[in-house]
């Protein structure tokens, strides 16, 4: 029977704990049982509960992974198959360090986001703010003065002054929806969620850089879980589907399926799927190569060890990109509309009364 303890998905950052505390009790050869209980019992909250509902678990004799299966959404789809996977290879402490690092770059890349946010997202607070100030204050005053000139008002003003009517029901709620989704942001990305492709694609994978950073993520421990596998003498059809739940990439799951029965009857002659750059379907473009090129096995895992660096490289040198510029790049957008916008509605009938008052 399946259950959940903690009452919702463990966030990244408990996660990420809970996972290094796992490595070192495996690592340590400490009954998994006793050190996760000592852990529930020393931390409260979420993660305490999670680690408490797994040594009970493992105290009445289930293994590691069926526990993880048992606290049901507790856990994200894709911590259960890196076990699966690590159990399978032998070589449980080394699949939990691969995920530890990709769950470290999606974390790093969210506090990256949330940084980079909170200026360009403050410019638009003071904006808006002069835009109200706008409305209310030199709208209609403009509006009296074309009045007083017997001319015509412009468009912007006419619009501005009906806007001024009703700011008290819409002036305070860009600001505090701003809030709200801002916070709904962070909490939702904050759950053990995150790192599957819906999710990517939703919070982060549209921000500028960070897509690329998320794809190589899911490619180096995808290759990571595979070359363990493989390492262990797993069958490569098998080793290619276990890899490809590991990374938490749906789409990986399901245009890995015909490789791999292809590879299991004998079939596998080259490359499949998309295998674009952008890694967006099919297997890896790397990998897929590699696995067209044949070889014995010791050179296949010489260049699956070689791919995993590329990918692992590739993900550190997005997401210190991501650190870098996201913050100038929203800045020079966010900063930049809402100055050109806030000069056209100041200055248009500006120029319109100034007009109006030269002509004879």
């Amino acid at each position: 029977m399946t259950q959940n303890s903690g009452g919702g998905r463990i966030s990244l950052d408990q996660l990420s704990v809970l996972n290094d505390e796992i490595l070192a009790l495996v690592r340590a050869g400490i009954p998994l049982h006793k050190g996760l209980g000592a852990l529930g019992r020393d931390v409260p909250g979420r993660l305490g509960r999670a680690a408490s509902a797994l040594a009970e678990s493992l105290e009445q004799g289930r293994s590691l992974e069926e526990a993880i299966a048992q606290q049901g959404r507790q856990f994200p789809p894709v911590y259960g198959a890196v076990v699966a996977a690590g159990i399978r290879a032998g070589r449980l402490p080394a699949a939990l360090e691969s995920l530890a690092g990709s769950i470290s770059h999606i974390r790093d890349a969210r506090h990256a986001v949330a940084a980079a946010l909170a200026y360009p997202l403050m410019i638009a607070a003071i904006a808006w703010g002069f835009f109200v100030f706008y409305i209310v204050y030199v709208a209609p005053r403009m509006l009296t003065t074309f009045k007083l000139h017997g001319q015509v008002s412009d468009a912007i003003t006419d619009v501005a002054t009906v806007l001024g009517d009703t700011v008290l029901y819409w002036g305070p709620g860009v600001p505090l929806l701003i809030v709200l989704v801002s916070v709904a942001w962070w909490m939702v990305s904050s759950r053990g969620s995150l790192p599957q492709p819906w999710w990517n694609g939703l919070l982060l994978g549209r921000c500028p850089w960070m897509g690329r950073m998320l794809r190589a993520t899911r490619a180096a421990t995808f290759v990571d879980i595979l070359t363990l596998l493989v390492h262990n003498d797993v069958p490569l059809d098998e080793a290619l589907l276990l890899a490809a739940r590991s990374s938490g990439d749906s789409r990986m799951v399901r245009d890995v399926q015909p490789v791999a029965t292809a590879i299991s009857r004998g079939e596998y002659s080259g490359p499949v799927g998309s295998g674009t750059e952008s890694g967006s379907a099919g297997l890896p473009p790397l990998l897929n190569w590699i696995m067209s090129s044949g070889g014995p096995r010791g050179t296949l895992l010489s260049g699956l060890e070689h791919v995993a660096e590329i990918y692992h490289r590739r993900a550190r040198y997005y997401a210190e990109t991501v650190r870098i510029l996201v913050p100038v790049v929203l800045s020079v957008v966010i900063g930049g509309s809402v100055t050109l916008a806030y000069a056209l509605v100041t200055f248009v009938p500006y120029v319109s009364i100034l007009k109006s008052i030269a002509l004879p």
